[in-house]
């Protein structure tokens, strides 16, 4: 690769040296003017001082970004914003009058956004996501109605395995989704795990009029415990570091139960912290043991009354 670019340098240096030897050292010329040499011999001057900017930002890349994704990302963007300063040069160069230099701009400009306009806000939200970083892989983003784990960020797209869709869960269904990276520009990134690394979510217990609310409260916070214990020590920590970067309104993360009466049943919702995840696991036991214990007491009344209605005029039958 080394002596591919020496080659390329040593080409271009010649070439600028050979032009630049029949312009000013002989008489020779073909047209009645020298400003073919001039263009050209310019052109040439601009195409070696890009390539050897391009090589040296890679270079700087390479020895400064840790990351082979990232270097790959900075080199590529690099590379296209040299790559456009150089054909603007060059057209410049070789369109002699101010006027219609400004009109072949303006027609080439528009040519070019229309043409190109889904690729260059592409490019744009790449290099939007690497200098404000609104997720990084890893992360579990929700984009529109596309969510899942990101898995690359590329130059023009973002790979995330797809959760959700059919699956009524947040686990994965094995799709791998490429989002152009344009969205940053017009939609809302919805991160579930930068700063933060915990979710509230909420597990819903309904119960007959009659039954005995608050030893079923009890109950539920108290298997509850054991569960989601773990996860509010972490989460309390977090959101303590969080206040230092961000205005934040409240520091609870307690695990509470919250009722409501409803038409034919009194509903119970406990509310808890838990890691993105671990959402479906962590609800799976809430309610095994919730519904477990709650089984067990006679004046405790799990569903509705409509509910209960329909299975004793099932059994009646």
């Amino acid at each position: 690769m080394r002596v591919l670019h020496r080659l390329n340098v040593i080409i271009l240096l010649l070439l600028i040296f050979f032009i630049a030897y029949i312009r000013y050292l002989t008489g020779f010329y073909i047209f009645e003017d020298r400003s073919l040499l001039d263009a050209l011999l310019v052109s040439l001057i601009v195409i070696f001082l890009a390539y050897i900017i391009n090589s040296l930002a890679g270079s700087l890349i390479l020895r400064r970004v840790s990351t082979a994704k990232d270097r790959y990302t900075l080199r590529k963007t690099v590379s296209v914003l040299v790559t456009v300063l150089v054909f603007a040069a060059l057209f410049a160069i070789w369109i002699e009058r101010t006027t219609t230099l400004l009109i072949a701009y303006g027609i080439l400009s528009a040519g070019v956004a229309i043409a190109l306009q889904d690729l260059l806000r592409s490019i744009a939200g790449g290099v939007l996501i690497i200098m404000t970083r609104p997720f990084k892989a890893g992360d579990r983003i929700q984009v529109g109605d596309s969510t899942g784990d990101v898995l690359d960020i590329g130059s023009f797209s973002t790979s995330i395995m797809e959760i959700r869709e059919w699956v009524d869960a947040d686990q994965y269904t094995g799709r791998i989704l490429h989002i152009p990276n344009s969205f940053v520009l017009n939609q809302t990134i919805k991160n579930y795990t930068r700063d933060y690394s915990f979710i509230w979510d909420e597990v819903r217990i309904l119960l007959i009029y009659g039954s005995n609310w608050k030893k079923a409260e009890k109950i539920a916070l108290k298997a509850a415990g054991p569960i989601v214990g773990e996860f509010e020590s972490l989460a309390r920590t977090e959101l303590l570091l969080m206040g230092e970067k961000y205005f934040t309104t409240t520091y609870e993360v307690q695990t509470k139960l919250f009722m409501r009466l409803e038409e034919n049943w009194i509903e119970m919702r406990l509310r808890y912290v838990v890691e993105p995840r671990k959402r479906r696991a962590v609800s799976h036991l809430l309610i095994s043991s919730i519904l477990e214990a709650l089984e067990k007491e006679e004046d405790i009344m799990v569903g509705t009354a409509v509910g209960i209605d329909l299975i004793k005029a099932q059994d009646e039958g």
